[in-house]
């Protein structure tokens, strides 16, 4: 299905790009979240003669998302779990759970920011997690797991 973007768009394109997209990721996130609009000549020509008001709008968003991460760039956090007597966690530590150790701290930090590439944490220790505010904007926090 061919979109037409509104937004800039991480791995797919820039503002006023025509992608070629699946049709369930156009039809059930970008046009819902007005990310993107279906391809034609009129939406086209709407898209042209908005493109520099889109692009204002997407620079106040990132100046805001870069003075989010600005504010929490090299926050740590401390998240106590349950362990077993080997020491091994009961459960993993996700999102949820690291968004709620920054609310914790005063920092409001959405889960759906927060990148574990590599899936919830299964481990005691100390990590390094990207928060990405923007597709241009990202920081990285300290998650150190420990037991209670």
């Amino acid at each position: 299905m061919k979109i037409i973007l509104l937004d800039k768009i991480q791995k797919l394109g820039e503002i006023g790009d025509v992608v070629e997209v699946s049709s369930g990721y156009a039809r059930n996130f970008l046009i819902p979240k007005k990310k993107a609009m279906f391809a034609s000549d009129e939406n086209l020509k709407y898209v042209e003669s908005k493109k520099a008001e889109l692009a204002a709008a997407s620079a106040d968003e990132m100046a805001n998302a870069q003075g989010k991460a600005d504010l929490i760039s090299g926050a740590k956090v401390e998240i106590k779990v349950q362990v077993t007597e080997e020491g091994a966690l009961y459960g993993s530590v996700g999102t949820r759970e690291i968004s709620e150790a920054f609310s914790a701290i005063d920092h409001i930090v959405d889960k759906s920011v927060i990148q574990l590439p590599d899936g919830a944490l299964k481990e005691l220790g100390d990590y390094s997690i990207t928060l990405l505010f923007h597709p241009e904007v990202s920081c990285v926090v300290e998650v150190s797991v420990q037991p209670e």
